[in-house]
């Protein structure tokens, strides 16, 4: 009998970077051992419809949160589900396909932790946590390039959606395991060398950051390890360089080889105006994020 798959949950506003983010754990942890279900084809109602409807996207009468909550369960059962993915560059669904599960299920989307019923589903959950005005900057470059809107177009739709937002998807951080944010030093965006904070709740098994950080004399002064009343708070300087993040990862996956040996891969990549880029903060909140996932994978495989 096959092993239960191992479920994340990844959840933002609209152009938060979820898929950036779970592309680079899907890489980590093998492609072909990852099935990606996006809440988005939960919609109920196309682009259209929704408009003369005057709902937006976001909101939980616009989404089918019942059935993607039966989908997860028939998927961590084992069995396929068949389901008509949302397309966004014509607002509509395209033909139904078949979804199949793997060792990990990797859930992205708007309002994936937003009942207690799916919230009790996930073995680990992260909220992506953007600045507005760098979502904001992502959203008119995503929509304009893919999804056939103008940039007043988006400018309106963000206008509309804040109150959506506000109600819907932000209280959805306070649910998660774990809170990544990406940001800036200044209003000038440099996205190869965002900082990434990463807040750990004492929901998950984590690993001794202040041990790693400890052994790493070259890294050290990148790092910065704080705590507050959401559990741990790291966070990593943009600037970090790849030898400081090389010692970084080397520490980390030191104190726990048998999880080292589960990953496939090494990422921290983003796609910015076609091009393929690294970022270095990136990647370490990447492997932070796949650490409980795998922690997750080897309980099961040893419980089994």
């Amino acid at each position: 009998m096959s092993l239960r798959p191992i479920l994340l949950a990844i959840v933002g506003d609209s152009a938060a970077g979820k898929s950036t983010l779970g592309a680079g754990i899907a890489a980590l942890l093998g492609e072909e051992r990852v099935t990606v279900v996006t809440t988005d084809d939960y919609h109920k109602h196309n682009r259209k419809t929704r408009r003369l409807l005057r709902l937006s996207a976001l909101h939980p009468d616009c989404n089918d949160l019942d059935l993607l909550g039966e989908h997860l369960d028939q998927l961590a059962n084992g069995r396929p589900v068949e389901k008509a993915p949302y397309n966004h560059s014509t607002g509509d669904f395209d033909p139904p396909r078949m979804v199949r599960p793997s060792e990990f299920l990797i859930v992205e989307g708007l309002l994936g932790l937003h009942t207690p019923s799916l919230r009790e589903r996930y073995d680990v959950s992260v909220y992506l946590d953007t600045p507005e005005p760098l979502r904001h900057r992502w959203k008119v470059a995503r929509d304009t390039a893919k999804r056939g809107y103008s940039e007043t177009q988006v400018h309106e739709l963000l206008e509309r959606r804040e109150s959506v937002s506000e109600r819907y998807i932000r209280p959805q951080r306070e649910h998660a395991d774990m809170v990544v944010r990406f940001h800036p030093d200044s209003s000038y965006t440099d996205y190869e060398h965002l900082h990434a904070t990463v807040t750990m709740r004492p929901t998950l098994d984590q690993p001794d950051l202040r041990a790693v950080i400890d052994s790493c004399p070259r890294a050290a002064s990148a790092l910065r390890l704080t705590r507050n009343g959401d559990g741990e708070v790291l966070q990593v300087d943009g600037r970090i360089s790849a030898e400081q993040a090389a010692e970084v990862e080397r520490e980390l996956w030191s104190r726990r080889p048998e999880l080292e040996r589960l990953l496939v891969a090494r990422t921290g990549n983003f796609i910015e105006n076609g091009t393929m880029r690294h970022s270095h903060a990136l990647a370490i909140a990447q492997l932070l994020l796949t650490y409980p996932v795998l922690r997750a994978k080897l309980t099961r495989e040893r419980s089994a």
